[in-house]
């Protein structure tokens, strides 16, 4: 069974971004999938301290682990065995939020001492919400969201991007729906 870890940046966990991907994930769980959100707000989070623990030398592929024992703890594991990542971030300010960054960050066991991938060939969806209705605002923002995920050797499948983004009475118009839930079948 494929297994796909969600991870929402959003601030607001029941808010534009947390419903996009939710429909993702419906998407996904529709071909079988089994989902695993994490809310990158919910819970108290370090970021990467650049230790060098996570990039010693002769550590094996099972051995990636970082230090920090907090809320992504757990994440590691469910990326390893994880075929599908799906990311989203509102743009605040121009740029993607600080929760997002922090996770980002926090990938770098991920990597080995050389800074190659340990965990290529995974495939994955960014999720971008923003209040600007032109979508093509905040490009180079989305480019380098997506170039990390590229560097470790992932797919992308889809790329969600919801210019102008606001719930209509609590739910997603219809069309976003559809692309969101079509973006989680190509996950699987």
């Amino acid at each position: 069974m494929s297994k796909i870890v969600v991870f929402n940046g959003s601030p607001h966990a029941n808010r534009t971004t947390a419903a996009v991907l939710n429909a993702i994930a419906d998407g996904a769980a529709s071909k079988g999938a089994e989902i695993v959100h994490y809310d990158l707000n919910a819970k108290y989070i370090r970021g990467c301290q650049d230790c060098g623990s996570c990039r010693r030398e002769g550590k094996e592929d099972a051995e990636m682990v970082c230090v920090e024992d907090d809320y992504l703890k757990p994440m590691y594991k469910d990326v390893l065995e994880a075929t599908g990542i799906v990311l989203g971030t509102p743009i605040y300010g121009g740029n993607i939020t600080a929760q997002t960054l922090t996770f980002l960050q926090r990938l770098r066991p991920f990597r080995d001492p050389e800074r190659r991938s340990l965990i290529p060939g995974k495939n994955f969806v960014t999720v971008i919400t923003q209040g600007n209705p032109d979508k093509d605002q905040y490009v180079p923002r989305i480019a380098e969201l997506q170039r990390v995920f590229v560097s470790y050797g992932w797919e992308q499948v889809a790329d969600v991007v919801w210019g102008g983004a606001g719930l209509v009475d609590g739910a997603l118009p219809e069309d976003m729906q559809k692309e969101a839930f079509t973006a989680g079948e190509k996950l699987v």
